[in-house]
């Protein structure tokens, strides 16, 4: 390659990791649509690890550690908040897209390794969507999974068992999709025969030991657990509809939130793309043995994954994004020499235009819920420091306005609900639009049980507040 092409491939994938940036940055400006309950409680944890909470998973009970909040508390200390959340897609694409270049030099020289970190963070769109905020550590399972390949892709180096394990033990805390990790990281040392005994053994076991120490210590008082499969008896329905969604997605030829087709025979076309790449990259490690990335694992493990298990469709492309990144660099290189170039800028184009296209989608995509900050202000006002609701409504009246506690039915949390019991005026609130009957019956109910009570319509909202605090228990189904 010519230094010409070797500095225009550079000079395309530093435009593509800048394009990849911004688009995040426009994502995460968008309306409603963007905040995901995840994302709520992410943030939540992060407020409560800066007030002096010890957490070990995030609030609401989910399967998933603190980490992605301990980052932004660590970040927010000299910052604010809302700072820390702006920037947060730079921090995101940053952070893949370095990880990736670190995995593809073990293997790859020249401009190739920048290339891969380029298409990493462009493509697939479905993954602008989970890196445009914190979302229960999805971003920072795919860092510390693809640090842990980092560690074991060089064939002729021992990896340090320490940071292996600690990487390990960590990402179990985080989630137990670190696993999908794991096996390609098993695979690589199996294929090179390097496997740990002895000492080395005893060292990465108790390193990894180490970093799961949170989920370990709540597994022995019987709160861990979570990330079972589906029933076989499933897998059929699974592959019928989660597959073709999923590969829809990966190329850009369906919506991120809904999967719905933005082109004709979009799935069809995905399909025959993705075979196509996957026949050239066959061909090329075939003959090159160095180009046999053991991340490459990541692709039929992740798609198994997303069949026999709750995988979450966005965070399935997210995992996809780098061993999919990799193959297209492999699959280039089948291509004479003086092509490769052009060919591989023509393929970051494509990515970041299809990229961008499909962000822009996401502005008109539909809302299940509207915005409750209006809400939030007009309780706050009132003198409200508490609220319930079955949905998680509350826990976006508390992000809005950090004074109303917050307690749902479908996130529990102890010391929320706790406080939320302990507040003199506490609303009950409700999503009219969801079952207007039921808002209504509970509107009587607590005017029964505690009235007279005050109402308060804002917007799709209806918000009761007794003269005393009811607790939903109190209330009745």
């Amino acid at each position: 390659m010519s230094p010409s092409s070797r500095n225009a491939l550079a000079g395309a994938s530093v435009v593509a990791i800048l394009a990849a940036a911004v688009i995040r940055l426009w994502v995460a400006s968008m309306t409603f649509a963007t905040d995901t309950e995840e994302w709520a409680l992410t943030v939540l944890a992060a407020r409560d690890i800066r007030a002096g909470h010890w957490i070990a998973t995030l609030p609401g009970g989910l399967r998933a550690g603190p980490l992605e909040s301990v980052v932004l508390t660590v970040i927010g200390l000299p910052f604010s908040e809302s700072s820390v959340l702006a920037v947060w897609p730079i921090l995101a694409t940053a952070s893949v897209a370095t990880v990736v270049w670190a995995l593809a030099r073990t293997r790859l020289a020249g401009p190739w390794p920048l290339v891969a970190a380029a298409l990493a963070v462009i493509h697939p769109a479905s993954a602008t969507l989970s890196a445009a905020r914190p979302s229960a550590g999805e971003t920072v399972t795919v860092v510390i999974g693809l640090a842990m390949l980092v560690l074991v892709e060089r064939p002729s180096a021992q990896p340090p068992w320490w940071a292996l394990g600690l990487l390990l033990g960590l990402g179990w805390w985080q989630s137990d999709r670190i696993v999908l990790f794991a096996i390609p990281v098993c695979v690589a040392l199996i294929a090179s025969g390097r496997l740990p005994s002895g000492g080395s053994a005893l060292k990465l076991g108790a390193w990894t030991a180490a970093g799961a120490s949170p989920w370990l210590i709540r597994a022995l008082v019987g709160e861990g657990g979570g990330g079972l499969p589906s029933p076989p008896e499933e897998w059929g329905a699974a592959l019928r509809s989660q597959w073709p969604d999923l590969w829809g997605r990966l190329i850009g030829a369906s919506s991120p939130v809904d999967a719905t087709p933005l082109i004709p025979l979009g799935v069809t076309i995905a399909l025959i793309i993705s075979a196509a790449m996957v026949l050239a990259a066959s061909l090329v490690l075939a003959r090159r043995p160095r180009a046999r990335f053991a991340t490459l694992f990541l692709l039929p493990v992740t798609a198994i994954a997303a069949l026999v298990s709750d995988l979450d469709p966005l965070l399935t492309t997210a995992l996809l994004a780098a061993p999919s990144a990799l193959l297209i660099v492999v699959a280039v290189s089948v291509l004479p020499d003086q092509h490769r170039a052009s060919a591989a800028i023509v393929v970051l184009a494509v990515c970041a235009l299809t990229t961008s296209l499909t962000a822009r989608t996401l502005a008109d995509a539909p809302v299940d819920r509207d915005d409750p900050s209006a809400l939030a202000e007009t309780l706050e006002s009132a003198g409200v420091t508490a609220a319930y609701s079955d949905d998680s409504t509350a826990l976006f009246l508390e992000l809005s306005r950090p004074g109303i506690a917050s307690s749902t039915a479908v996130y529990p949390d102890d010391r929320r609900d706790a406080v939320a019991r302990e507040a003199r005026r506490a609303a009950h609130v409700f999503w009219i639009p969801g079952d207007p009957e039921r808002a209504a019956a509970m509107r009587d109910r607590l005017n029964a049980i505690a009235g007279p009570v005050e109402e308060f319509t804002v917007g799709a909202y209806l918000a009761v507040v007794p003269i005393v605090n009811v607790p939903p228990e109190s209330v009745g189904p």
